[in-house]
């Protein structure tokens, strides 16, 4: 799933244009320069009504155009997303193809078509509430599914609160003596990280869950060798951490890795027990197929977090964030449709 949601998001560019932004004097305030991207964009735009996504940095502004409502993501400087609301009903295909899946059963609301970057493609989206929990369907090529309401793609890390913000730059800098600790690698491959550096930031993605809390998913380069994960929680905490630690699984050269998995017996049994216990992933075990394999205990800046690959040899896939408590913080269910 992950190697899905990453080519879509690698794949586009933001190409904003460029223009002059008044100083604010309330963070709470939507800038004048931001209601004047829309009606560049959309100049039959009416009845605008906005909001502040991150002070000072991210804004949402909804209007009525044609018989259409628009909602538009914008940071000061160009449009990031857009969504159209057409009022049009659910396709029979979408149902039809959900009800021969394992998240059949659901109750559908507010289909959309939505442009992640302003320019490219659109997607059908639609809210989906299942088992009690509210998923966001997005079809692009394949179908993928995650708790949050809503998601913006922010390619500048500025766009971010401060507190993650200076998370990565304090990370944006060589460790060379981190990798004089990587004796897995031969001498030529740790001189090659040396100079690159910790952390260097590759795009952001801002999940908005029901209840108006944040999630932010970043995506960053780790030494130029490996590319990973961080989700921090709308205080800008850190919460979740990908597989970091991997980079000790490489051989002397970078060029192939052990995946064996690094769980403890303890551990597995824990999430036997668990996914047993649930009913969003009934028939989806760490003794099916590769799941085991391709489960995995993270570790990075101290925290402990946990990533479980799961499938039942379908097209139906689970990918599943746990906490250093084993608590589940954030599943995503992807099929290849």
């Amino acid at each position: 799933m992950f190697k899905y949601k990453l080519l879509a998001a690698l794949l586009l560019i933001i190409q904003g244009c460029a223009i002059h932004e008044t100083p604010l004097e309330d963070a709470n305030t939507v800038p004048e320069s931001v209601h004047n991207l829309i009606y560049e964009k959309f100049p039959d735009a009416r009845n605008l009504s906005s909001i502040v996504i991150e002070k000072n940095k991210v804004y949402e502004v909804t209007f009525k155009l044609n018989d259409d409502k628009y909602s538009v993501v914008a940071n000061g400087k160009g449009i990031i997303s857009t969504a159209r609301t057409t009022g049009e009903a659910i396709p029979d295909s979408l149902v039809n193809r959900l009800n021969n899946t394992i998240i059949k059963g659901g109750t559908f609301s507010d289909y959309r078509i939505i442009t992640l970057i302003d320019g490219y493609p659109p997607h059908p989206t639609v809210n989906y509430r299942l088992n009690g929990t509210d998923f966001v369907l997005t079809l692009a090529g394949s179908v993928f599914m995650a708790p949050y309401t809503k998601m913006i793609l922010l390619w500048n890390l500025s766009d971010l609160p401060d507190k993650i913000v200076q998370f990565i730059d304090k990370r944006n800098k060589p460790n060379p003596a981190f990798v004089n600790t990587l004796v897995n690698l031969n001498q030529q491959t740790r001189d090659s990280l040396k100079v690159n550096n910790e952390l260097s930031f590759r795009g952001a993605i801002l999940y908005v869950n029901s209840d108006g809390t944040k999630t932010y998913e970043v995506n960053v380069s780790y030494f130029g060798a490996t590319s990973q994960r961080l989700l921090f929680n709308g205080s800008g905490d850190l919460i979740w951490v990908s597989s970091f630690n991997a980079i000790r699984q490489y051989d002397q050269d970078l060029t192939k890795r052990n995946f064996d998995t690094n769980l403890t017996l303890k551990e597995m049994m824990t999430f036997t027990d668990i996914l047993r216990a649930s009913s969003h992933f009934f028939g989806f075990s760490l003794d099916v197929s590769d799941n085991l394999q391709n489960s995995f205990r993270n570790e990075y800046a101290g925290l402990t977090s946990y990533t479980l690959f799961l499938s039942n040899n379908s097209p139906d896939r689970w990918t599943l964030y746990y906490d250093a408590n084993k608590k589940l913080i954030f599943p995503v269910y992807s099929a290849g449709w």
